[in-house]
């Protein structure tokens, strides 16, 4: 497996329009947002809608969650039945979120190996695709069990896994721990990609020899698609200069025309709230422009004012 540069999976965050813009800046591959496995499982069209793929983007994965091995089952199956736009079927064992765990999915599965194995086995027996698994260090602070459902997937015969250098109770606090993604590396066969406080083609670079087959950007990509090029080019030795201040606005653009193009204007407007945070994060006066388009609904508004952004911008 050449090393990789990924878009990682984020709830409400990494729809096709976000891994469309990635894709442009050389991304490899990318991860859907989360689908529940129960839901396909008892037909939910609007969960179905999570899966859609624009012949746009570079390789996605399809991201599942749930508890049940025998639904994993029943839903590859009838996934087998059609076109399989994927690159694998990623489970999902590292989601912090309460109402994942409380169910027993997400990163719960850290404390149930054995609900682990059979999840990993019924998806990797039934998949006409390769099954990959994202994961986290452990659940609560100082356990690692991680690093035993890493070696459950080596011997499941998951074609890699994405290790989260965190905690389940950690969320998102404190530094990612590498060297335990880098003991993960060195303990299996398989590869694994590392995920975990890259926001930068410098903090990417620091762990490309920490033995992981990839890295997995996930905030530091938020409104900043041009860290897959910047990365790609450290990469190759190269340094590349920070994007201008037009260049973002006008990929702010091509992001909303996006996200109204798959969501309607309505939904795709809000959508893009979120994003705009990221785009406008460094600007002078970020402050004042984000609370004014926030607070913005009409899409040629928000467009005029962001040329105004860039106006002003170019002429500091």
């Amino acid at each position: 497996m050449p090393f990789t540069v990924a878009l990682a999976p984020m709830a409400g965050y990494t729809d096709r329009s976000f891994r469309v813009i990635s894709s442009r800046y050389g991304m490899d591959y990318s991860t859907t947002e989360m689908v529940s496995v129960k839901a396909l499982y008892y037909g939910d069209k609007k969960t179905r809608r999570l899966m859609s793929v624009s012949p746009e983007e570079a390789p996605v994965s399809l991201q599942l969650f749930g508890d049940d091995a025998e639904q994993f089952r029943a839903v590859i199956e009838k996934l087998n039945e059609g076109e399989l736009p994927f690159k694998s079927i990623d489970i999902n064992m590292g989601c912090p979120a309460p109402k994942i765990v409380k169910t027993g999915s997400g990163s719960a599965l850290l404390k149930t190996p054995d609900k682990a194995r059979a999840i990993m086995r019924a998806a990797v027996e039934t998949s006409r695709i390769p099954v990959s698994v994202k994961i986290r260090k452990g659940f609560l602070e100082g356990d690692t069990e991680g690093m035993a459902i890493a070696k459950i997937a080596e011997e499941e015969g998951v074609e890699f896994v994405t290790v989260h250098g965190r905690s389940r109770e950690a969320y998102y606090q404190g530094r990612a721990d590498w060297d335990f993604i880098a003991e993960v590396a060195r303990e299996i066969s398989i590869p694994v990609v590392g995920n975990g406080d890259i926001a930068s083609a410098d903090e990417a670079l620091s762990h490309a020899d920490a033995g992981v087959s990839g890295v997995a950007i996930g905030r530091g990509a938020i409104g900043n698609p041009f860290i897959f090029r910047e990365i790609k080019a450290a990469l190759s030795g190269e340094a590349i200069p920070a994007p201008s201040a037009e260049e973002i606005i006008r990929v702010a653009k091509e992001h909303l025309a996006l996200s109204i193009r798959d969501k309607g204007e309505h939904l795709g407007v809000i959508e893009m709230r979120k994003h705009f945070i990221g785009y406008l994060k460094g600007m002078k006066d970020a402050k004042r422009h984000r609370s004014h388009i926030l607070s913005l609904s009409d899409p040629e508004e928000i467009v005029r004012y962001l040329d105004e952004i860039a106006r002003l911008s170019s002429t500091d």
